[in-house]
């Protein structure tokens, strides 16, 4: 963020609130990365244990691998 100033409102919120990570220094927008990596990795997996993938007909495996590979693109 050249301006200083947070990119979006949830970069703000991230920026002021900061006790749940620990005092590590990382920039917002960081933090908003590890923030979306863990929710959306976390969604995925609890939807697969609970067995909500079993009707649809499609290969959990490979919606993972694709949250993998979007999360981790630069």
């Amino acid at each position: 963020m050249p301006s200083g100033r947070p990119a979006t409102p949830f970069d703000a919120h991230l920026q002021d609130h900061r006790r749940w990570a620990g005092g590590h220094p990382a920039p917002p927008a960081a933090l908003r990365r590890a923030m979306t990596f863990w929710t959306r990795l976390h969604g995925a997996l609890s939807l697969e244990l609970a067995g909500h993938f079993s009707g649809m007909g499609f290969d959990p495996e490979l919606l993972f691998e694709a949250e993998l590979d979007d999360l981790l693109a630069p």
